[in-house]
């Protein structure tokens, strides 16, 4: 299997972060208007105000990411991946990863149950976790090293460019 170019797993892959890109904005807004339309949250008005506005950051991050992601991938398709763009957006989505991890985290202190939350548990609906602040946050530690990788690959390649 072909890795990169037409009829490829990044053509594959384009048309799944397309797909994702729809579903997730129909997501978005499904959840939010029923966060907000809700009758069985039992919380302030302005606590649900802010937790809105955090979840609305994040989504437009998610979002987000998801755009530079297909910007990268259009980048393999096309059989050209060590150019600047993709460092910049390298660059785009780990910053945007910090900012996922820093809603979870005032979401993680705002939240009036805080203290119910444990970092994995395990029971019939499936694993879940608490912390998802971690994963953000590592994610971006690793994707903005990855960003100074893809910076220096393209620096060694136009110096190649200019040799020939």
């Amino acid at each position: 299997m072909k890795y990169y170019g037409k009829c490829s797993m990044a053509s594959f892959l384009k048309i799944m972060l397309d797909v994702l890109i729809v579903v997730g904005i129909g997501m978005i807004i499904v959840i939010a208007k029923n966060a907000f339309t809700s009758k069985g949250i039992n919380v302030s008005i302005t606590l649900k105000i802010f937790l809105s506005v955090l979840f609305s950051i994040g989504g437009i991050c998610l979002i987000h990411i998801l755009f530079n992601l297909k910007k990268i991938v259009n980048s393999l398709v096309a059989v050209n991946p060590f150019v600047r763009s993709n460092a910049k957006s390298l660059k785009t989505i780990s910053i945007e990863c910090f900012i996922i991890a820093g809603c979870y985290l005032l979401n993680f202190f705002i939240n009036p149950n805080w203290g119910k939350l444990k970092l994995v548990v395990i029971d019939v609906k499936g694993i879940h976790t608490d912390f998802a602040f971690f994963i953000f946050f590592f994610a971006g530690c690793f994707i903005l090293i990855l960003s100074k990788v893809f910076e220096q690959a393209v620096e060694v390649k136009e110096e190649n460019e200019l040799t020939i």
